[in-house]
């Protein structure tokens, strides 16, 4: 799906850890900043597919990236603020990315 026309790849991670790693594409929304006037000016058509992903989706990362149980990751919460918003197309990128090939 990532390589399908019209797909976001959205990364909600801080502006930090998307500087230092982020998959090749994707747009920075800090969850923080998740609000119904960023996300208009960012994904203004709220039938896009968006795949989201949070540092739970890489492989051989170093400690920088420390896993988390998935109950805990933030593509969850970021998954129930896009819902809230009116987006239902949405869904997490591929479990796990190589940070060594970061699609």
């Amino acid at each position: 799906m990532s390589e399908e026309p019209g797909t976001v790849i959205l990364d909600a991670r801080s502006r930090a850890k998307y500087d230092e790693l982020h998959i090749r594409g994707a747009i920075n929304l800090s969850f923080p900043d998740i609000t119904i006037d960023s996300l208009k000016a960012m994904v203004p058509d709220r039938n896009t597919r968006i795949l989201i992903y949070c540092n739970n989706n890489f492989m051989n990362a170093p400690s920088a990236f420390p896993s988390k149980l998935p109950t805990a990751s933030l593509n969850l919460y970021t998954f129930i603020a896009l819902y809230t918003y009116g987006y239902r197309n949405v869904y997490e990128l591929a479990p796990l990315v190589d940070i060594r090939n970061p699609v």
